[in-house]
């Protein structure tokens, strides 16, 4: 009997060991230090077997539960194998910190995840530009030309299917006009950019502002335990030449790490525009052939230091500072509009010089408060602009013989001084529990922006203060916000994570000129929500939500005009309103390689700089304008191709339908189709991986993007880029807008008269650089970011 009893409870302990669940887990980062979400893990028995499966939360944490055994674990990032190895399962496993990177040795097991040229994510589509080819010895602004889905065009930069975005460099947005970011964009080599994130649906942690998302361009980070250091220098010829040298270097060793950058350029443009404006009785012809050139230099200084184990501090420092002129002579020609026949013109001679200047300071803090991911951040931040105007002009009206016309001689001198300064301060902590993951914070920010334009009359000959146009405006904005995150992962498949973000705003601005005070508060909430499915390492759907608010620029608020030209004038309005968007998009991936979306957005309160013409006097006045409601729905697919090790392949396509609801008299409601394609691709050609080729090719069809009617437009850039020394001597030629088509033909109606705009950006052209990298590459150090990125992109 008690043999009996004692082979019973032998087999009764057998059984419960047998059936007992043990855990192995761990946290997948990457080689910044960041979590890597939806990464797979799996647990598969010695045939291959799965046994159990996941995907990281969006905090890189993974747990997988399975009977005692012998399995083979496995963890793959992007399609590739990150860790594999065998393994005896017979009590919990904690892995600890997985470290994703390339020639990493864990545990006696070498990872071998290289970085791939594109990845998508649940929220954005990450472009590693050190992996390119296209933008080597350029600029930002060439980087982001070679951005998958990112239209540059004009040197306007857009999402393809969904208009301009907003721009930020290392999470902080750049608050300035599109011509200022453009001269900013030139000044950051293409060298010092690591990655460049095009965000579709920006978390409550992110500001509300931007129109369809936001790019951010990351930068560089200085390296662990050593220093390193890039120069380069390149020449671009396009009309004129032009050329550029940089340097940059970090240091970190021990509790200190350094970076410093600095960039020089200087380029010579030949720009032109043809305009056409059909009157009833008139048609108006004007030919603008401008030559520019730019002088620009940027600085960047960062310093951390690491206190203590939990507490990091440091300061990073930011400038960019540009000279500007630029020379052209109008020509208007007006023809009867029936006969055809020469009925006089319109000549002038513009002068113009600009000179922006920024500067942006940031002092950091970062607290680590427990060993399971729980931090806290602090940013407080400065940021200074100056800008100062000067523009030139004078002409005559002359008859059909070009005589000129007594009595018509026009000419004005005007200077304006742009000053902004904001403050800024903002704390962000992130709490990791087992249940969700929370994340919430707020900021304050404090702008203060004044312009001081003068106008002088002198067709007289003798300057004469213009009192009417000459104009002192100030423009005070205060913003509070407040937001909240969780995340959740409901099974290995389901995931949801929804947030919410409240700002305060109050303006206050006043025209010295007008005697004129305009003031405004409110309180906006901006909700995002997302919901992810993956049913295995293969296949991912994700459906997101987002409210986001587009800020009128801080010029566009000031009252002040500007004459050009007896038919031209430009200015202000302190009533225009800030534009609300609605986002929505359903998205589906399949093996990190094929992705296609669904979308919708809508736009109240549209604003834009527009030109409103009068038929009656045949004057034009251009001012910033909510003049609409938009809705758009879109579908967009691409495929990523890199099965072939020697060639890398991202192409694909966008389509959308727009509704323009007008809300004004001067533009009609209107409606239309839009369609792009585009194929990036990069070839290794050789096996010691020192020579390379890319063809960039893209092809918008003649569509319509708001009250706008846009034409054809072709865009190819190849290049050559030869590594040698080592490969620490880089040397790139290339090939921009071989076909020279980046030429579209603009149609658009302002109170029922045709307008027609061709304009060209001297955008075909030949570059080379060359470049050479020191010290020791197997190093890192984390990089920081500004907390005033709001403000800052809004100054002109």
């Amino acid at each position: 009997m008690k043999q009996i009893l004692f082979l019973l409870i032998a087999v009764f302990l057998y059984t419960s060991v047998a059936g007992q669940q043990f855990s192995v887990s761990g946290k997948v980062i990457n080689q910044t230090k960041a979590p890597v979400g939806f990464a797979y893990a799996g647990l598969l028995k010695p045939d291959s077997t799965p046994v159990a499966q996941t995907m990281t939360d969006t905090l890189g944490n993974f747990t997988l539960k399975a009977p005692k055994g012998v399995y083979r674990l496995i963890v793959r990032q992007f399609g590739n194998t990150g860790l594999d190895r065998q393994m005896v399962l017979d009590k919990a496993v904690d892995l600890g910190v997985i470290e994703i990177r390339e020639l990493t040795e864990l545990q006696g097991v070498t990872i071998a995840a290289a970085k791939r040229l594109v990845e998508q994510k649940v929220d954005r589509l990450v472009f590693n530009v050190e992996k390119a080819v296209m933008p080597t010895g350029g600029t930002a602004l060439d980087a982001l030309k070679a951005t998958p889905g990112v239209r540059v065009q004009q040197e306007s930069v857009s999402v393809v299917g969904k208009g301009e975005v907003l721009v930020m460099v290392d999470d902080r947005l750049q608050r300035m006009s599109q011509e200022d970011l453009t001269v900013f964009l030139k000044s950051i080599p293409a060298d010092n950019i690591k990655s460049i994130e095009v965000i579709t649906a920006p978390p409550a942690k992110y500001e509300a502002e931007g129109n369809s998302g936001l790019i951010n361009i990351k930068l560089k980070k200085a390296k662990a335990n050593s220093w390193d250091a890039t120069i380069g220098a390149g020449y671009t010829q396009k009309t004129y030449g032009g050329g550029n040298v940089q340097g940059l270097f970090n240091y970190n060793h021990g509790k200190v790490a350094l970076q410093a950058s600095l960039s020089k350029s200087r380029q010579q443009l030949m720009t032109t525009s043809d305009d056409q404006i059909f009157y009833p009785k008139e048609w108006w012809k004007q030919e603008i052939r401008n030559k520019s050139e730019s002088n620009a230099l940027s600085a960047g200084l960062g310093l951390d230091y690491k206190v203590t184990p939990k507490w990091t501090t440091g300061i990073k420092y930011l400038g960019s500072f540009t000279d500007k002129t630029s020379a052209n002579q109008p020509l208007t020609t007006r023809f009867n509009s029936h006969t055809q026949a020469v009925n006089g013109y319109v000549a002038s001679a513009v002068d113009a010089r600009n000179k922006p200047a920024m500067n942006a300071l940031n002092w950091y803090h970062a607290f680590t408060l427990d060993s399971l991911g729980k931090n806290l951040t602090v940013d407080i931040d400065f940021f200074n602009y100056r800008k100062t105007d000067a523009r030139n002009f004078s002409g005559n009206e002359l008859d059909p013989m070009k005589g000129m016309l007594p009595g018509t001689f026009f000419s004005s001198a005007n200077s304006n001084v742009n000053k902004v300064n904001n403050f800024s301060g903002k704390a962000d902590v992130l709490l990791p529990y087992k249940w969700a993951n929370i994340s919430f914070g707020g900021k304050f920010s404090y702008t203060n922006t004044n312009n001081d334009l003068v106008v002088y009359d002198r067709h007289t000959g003798t300057p004469v203060l213009n009192t009417d146009q000459s104009n002192v405006f100030s423009y005070k904005e205060y913003n509070e916000a407040l937001y909240f995150s969780a995340n959740k992962k409901l099974n290995t498949q389901w995931e949801v994570q929804a947030g919410l973000r409240a700002e305060a705003t109050q303006t206050k601005g006043y025209s010295k000129n007008l005697d004129q005070t305009n003031a405004n508060r409110y309180i906006k909430l901006f909700p995002t929500a997302y919901v992810t499915y993956v049913p295995d390492d293969k296949n991912s759907l994700s459906l997101n939500y987002s409210r986001r608010i587009r800020r009128p620029d801080f010029d566009y608020l000031n009252p002040f005009v500007v004459r050009t030209s007896p038919y031209f004038y430009s200015e202000g309005n302190p009533f225009l309103k800030p534009s609300y968007i609605d986002n929505i998009e359903l998205s589906y991936v399949k093996n990190q390689k094929w992705a296609s979306s669904v979308y919708y957005s809508r736009v109240k309160d549209f604003g834009q700089d527009l030109s409103i013409v009068d038929s009656v006097t045949n004057i034009t006045r251009q001012t910033p304008v909510n003049y609409g409601n938009t809705y758009q729905v879109g579908f967009s697919t691409y495929y990523n191709f890199n099965l072939l090790s020697w060639w890398s392949s991202f192409t694909g396509f966008n389509v959308n339908y727009q509704h323009v609801k007008s809300k004004t008299g001067f533009v009609s409601s209107t409606d239309g189709y839009n369609a792009y394609c585009y194929t990036n691709n990069d070839f290794t050609l050789n096996k010691s991986k020192t020579l390379f080729f890319s063809a960039n090719y893209a092809l918008q069809l003649p569509g319509r993007y708001q009250i706008f009617h846009i034409g054809t437009l072709h865009m190819l850039d190849v290049s050559m880029k030869f590594l040698m020394a080592n490969k620490k001597l880089s040397l790139t030629v290339a090939g921009e807008d071989l076909l020279n088509a980046q030429r579209p033909l603009i149609t658009y109606y302002s109170n029922g008269i045709k307008n027609t705009v061709r304009s060209y950006g001297d955008t075909r052209g030949f570059r080379i650089s060359l470049s050479y990298k020191m010290g020791n590459n197997q190093i890192k150090v984390k990089q920081r970011d500004f907390g005033n990125e709001d403000e800052r992109s809004r100054t002109k």
